[in-house]
């Protein structure tokens, strides 16, 4: 920092040394680019990130996230925004740019690097002969099968949102330290933001995890049979695993490898809606039926189309900005996978 005599008064202002004021951006550019040309390497990233240093940070971060009921997000982004407002408003654009840097480094240093990581497909056997169209199909019907069975299995149980988030916590905490070989206290208090959730509802989105308060949120309208994958897809991207994809296998072996019915109903529920067609359609039994028109029916009652669209576009940016390939094609990836691991699933139990 420097002194400049201001005026004839003696006053002085404090101003920063130009080359110290673009530091923080800078660095935050390098980052970027970094990033985005895949400089580090997922083999070190894996190593000494995801299973050493993150733990670490999302042990501290739980803290936190688990202090508070409601979402920082209601807190953080009015703050936000009227602070980006103050700044434009006084054309302080080198401070403003500081913060962004600031935050992106965050951003990215804290959880984003996980990015990175080594792919999850990486770490155990897939059965490639199981992904084969024939295989697929009776994959199909088996899943017809067992939500048939599954529908009646937990009839008389009444859905209790405690047990659902304790169990999906509990699941989610076992099959990752099952592939990892990680354990450790990570955020898994689950929250719904009063700020996002007209959003969530008009995008058609379910939940996501806000990087920033390392915290798992949802959408209020998420049905009791849809609660239990959503709320293992959200933790198991608290625990590290940020491409959508691979934060769908976990919460797979997470519900299809719990003993209570309604959770393995959610699983194949869930995957069912990649894996259904008018034909398969017909597979499926009354009560099971009226839960997918329920899904349905919420869908289409919220979503606004060019919201939606606009949601979507994004989110494929985003995804394959970070080296996600696929973008949002890769949500879809799960049932080649879990259909490819079937003989490892009970490693999940």
């Amino acid at each position: 920092m420097v002194k400049s005599k201001v005026g004839i008064s003696g006053n002085y202002t404090v101003q920063p040394k130009g080359h110290l004021a673009l530091l923080l951006p800078a660095v935050a550019l390098l980052t970027l680019i970094a990033s985005w040309v895949a400089a580090f390497p997922p083999g070190l990233v894996e190593r000494w990130y995801a299973r050493a240093t993150f733990p670490m940070i999302s042990r501290f971060a739980e803290k936190v996230a688990d202090a508070v009921a409601f979402s920082w997000l209601d807190i953080a982004l009015p703050l936000g925004f009227a602070l980006a407002l103050v700044l434009l408003y006084r054309r302080r654009w080198l401070l403003l740019l500081n913060l962004i840097a600031a935050l992106y480094l965050v951003f990215f240093w804290t959880w984003a690097l996980n990015y990175h990581r080594q792919p999850l497909i990486s770490k155990f056997p897939l059965d490639t002969a199981k992904t084969q169209p024939a295989a697929i199909e009776k994959f199909t019907v088996r899943a017809a099968t067992e939500i048939n069975r599954l529908y009646l299995a937990k009839q008389g149980i009444p859905y209790d949102e405690n047990d659902t988030r304790e169990e999906a916590r509990r699941r989610v905490r076992h099959v990752v330290q099952v592939i990892d070989g990680t354990d450790w206290e990570a955020a898994h208090r689950i929250k719904i933001s009063r700020l996002i959730n007209p959003w969530f509802r008009a995008a058609g989105v379910d939940g996501m995890f806000n990087p920033a308060g390392q915290e798992p949120v949802i959408s209020s309208t998420v049905l009791d049979v849809e609660r239990p994958f959503v709320i293992a897809h959200e933790l198991a991207h608290v625990r590290g695993y940020p491409d959508e994809g691979d934060a769908n296998v976990i919460a797979a072996f997470a519900t299809l490898m719990s003993e209570k019915p309604a959770f393995q109903y959610s699983g194949w529920l869930s995957l069912w809606l990649y894996l259904r067609n008018p034909e398969f359609d017909r597979l499926m039994e009354p009560g099971p039926h009226a839960d997918l028109e329920r899904i349905f029916n919420r869908a289409n009652k919220e979503q606004i189309s060019w919201i939606n669209d606009l949601q979507r576009v994004a989110l494929d940016w985003f995804l394959k900005a970070n080296h996600v390939e696929q973008g949002v094609r890769s949500y879809s990836r799960v049932v080649l996978l879990t259909a490819g691991t079937e003989p490892y699933w009970e490693r999940f139990r």
